[in-house]
């Protein structure tokens, strides 16, 4: 699936859980770089102890997984900027997936700090995952939202691989805008490439019906430049909102 990972890590609570979908994605012989980052804006002593705190749940995620599993390369890197640090790592290392856990901040902190969850996930060069704690990374239940052929390729590469992998399901949803006569063919097209997919064509919202058929899936891959017919990219709208109200596993995916 993926030969680089890197899983930046802060809180514990969501720390093993995305280490357990790192491993689901990662080739036999990948390396995952375990990223914390320490905020050099903090003062002592709460600086000396926030390194204190990380140093010992990468050190703890390190040492929780056998080395014939999968590399594991641990990075501790101080910086004003969690953000821009993520990008350098993933430039650093010619990273091809990041994943990334929910914010457990509150609403207040985000507004005051900023959340730095949504930027990246919108901006980064590789593919990208924002894992939900509420579900296992299990990934057998697979959801392709598709504007049309050319616009899923990678999303149906990505899904096919795991889908092999995870002897998953597949279903390739799209949402009818009217006047789209070559739209079955060119979906039916897309899942001759797959094994165990069918083909989900709907009416509405297209956010909305995301949304709601994605509560039944464990992951939803999105191509990051999805076009609707005729209409410019919507990663601002439809990917964005999806990643902000979907209770589900989100992988985005350049292509």
């Amino acid at each position: 699936m993926y030969e680089r990972i890197l899983l930046p890590v802060s809180n514990p609570q969501n720390a093993e859980y995305t280490l357990k979908a790192a491993l689901q994605l990662l080739d036999p012989d990948g390396t995952i770089i375990l990223l914390s980052v320490v905020g050099t804006r903090e003062d002592y002593p709460d600086r000396a102890e926030s390194y204190r705190k990380k140093t010992n749940l990468v050190t703890r995620l390190v040492t929780s997984v056998q080395p014939e599993r999968a590399e594991i390369v641990p990075e501790l890197i101080r910086s004003t900027s969690v953000r821009d640090t993520i990008f350098s790592q993933i430039a650093t290392h010619n990273i091809d997936l990041t994943i990334l856990g929910y914010s457990l901040q509150s609403t207040l902190y985000k507004l005051r700090h900023g959340d730095v969850i949504y930027p990246i996930m919108k901006d980064a060069p590789c593919d990208m995952i924002l894992a939900n704690l509420k579900y296992e990374p299990t990934f057998t239940r697979i959801l392709i939202p598709s504007a049309g052929y050319k616009h899923s390729l990678h999303a149906v590469e990505i899904a096919g691989a795991l889908a092999e992998k995870v002897h998953g399901h597949i279903t390739i949803l799209h949402v009818s805008e009217g006047g789209e006569s070559d739209v079955q063919a060119e979906l039916q097209q897309l899942a001759s490439k797959l094994e165990n997919v069918d083909v989900s064509i709907q009416s509405g919202s297209v956010s909305d019906c995301i949304l709601q058929t994605a509560k039944n899936y464990d992951v939803v891959i999105m191509g990051a430049s999805e076009r609707s017919r005729g209409a410019s990219a919507i990663f601002g709208t439809v990917v964005n909102r999806v990643i902000k109200q979907a209770s589900t596993n989100i992988l985005v995916v350049r292509g």
